[in-house]
């Protein structure tokens, strides 16, 4: 069996990539579903549910999945959103995830999060 070794550099995790390296693949690649032409911006910042609602979350949840379906660069997307976002709570869906998610794979990371 022959293994191929590429030219370019060392092969990197993507959580391991700087922001900018992750904003440049993200707004790149094509097509994802949020940058085609007459993709409505409303889709990924839908109203989130108050408090805490296991039914509506996981509505909520089940619509991010369904946005991001089929996108290329959602797991580069999610992780610029961690870093950009930093221990701050976000909005909206970015790779998949709610806001919430989001919270808590930082926390998982050990990284410092806010509530609410």
């Amino acid at each position: 069996m022959t293994i191929i070794m590429s030219d370019r550099a060392e092969h990197r995790s993507v959580t391991a990539l700087p922001a900018a390296e992750l904003a440049r693949i993200v707004h790149d690649a094509a097509p994802r579903p949020c940058g085609t032409p007459g993709a409505d911006p409303e889709a990924w910042f839908p109203d989130e549910p108050a408090g805490y609602q296991p039914d509506a979350r996981a509505s909520y949840e089940a619509h991010a999945l369904a946005v991001c379906r089929g996108c290329p660069v959602a797991i580069a997307c999610l992780e610029l959103a961690l870093l950009r976002e930093g221990p701050a709570r976000g909005f909206g869906i970015y790779g998949a995830t709610a806001a919430w998610q989001r919270q808590a794979i930082k926390a998982s990371r050990g990284w410092a999060v806010r509530r609410g």
